[in-house]
């Protein structure tokens, strides 16, 4: 998958790529190994499971701005969330992923260590799993654009196990 931003007069033009799962998955485990080429800020890479206005949303994302982070987080709706950064993976190293979504609970895995824990608005919809590359250009959440630059999210493997 590749990411890129161009700038046309005072605005910030991104391209990325996502591709989407054509199944719907439930609770089980979701692993995947992948690496960021190309860490610049405005950005976010990420393997996650989405429905439809985040009735069910569980992310493992990398964001631009924190080259050395992995923010994990869980929806139950657009406004029921529970959110925790991690820090100390390099983005451009390649990692192996985890996520195990269970009624009551997700867990986040790094490498095989248990990195996240959480137990509050866990979602129990359905949902396909999609890996996506995306531009931002904010002060906060993946950081301002970075024109130029193309980046890249490698996925070598991706593995689900009810």
């Amino acid at each position: 998958m590749a990411l890129t931003q161009t700038q046309s007069g005072s605005q910030i033009l991104s391209s990325g790529a996502q591709v989407v799962s054509t199944q719907k998955f439930s609770y089980g485990t979701f692993e995947f190994t992948s690496r960021v080429a190309g860490v610049y800020s405005g950005s976010v890479t990420t393997g996650f499971l989405y429905a439809t206005n985040s009735e069910t949303e569980i992310d493992m994302e990398q964001v631009g701005n924190k080259p050395d982070a992995v923010d994990c987080t869980n929806w139950h709706g657009v406004s029921n969330f529970q959110d925790t950064q991690v820090f100390g993976y390099d983005q451009g190293n390649s990692h192996d992923f985890k996520i195990v979504w269970q009624p009551g609970y997700v867990d986040w895995y790094v490498d095989g260590t248990l990195v996240v824990h959480h137990t509050q608005a866990v979602p129990s919809a359905p949902a396909p799993f999609l890996f996506s590359a995306w531009g931002t250009n904010s002060s906060s959440w993946g950081g301002t654009a970075t024109i130029g630059p193309t980046r890249y999210m490698y996925i070598s493997s991706f593995k689900y196990t009810q």
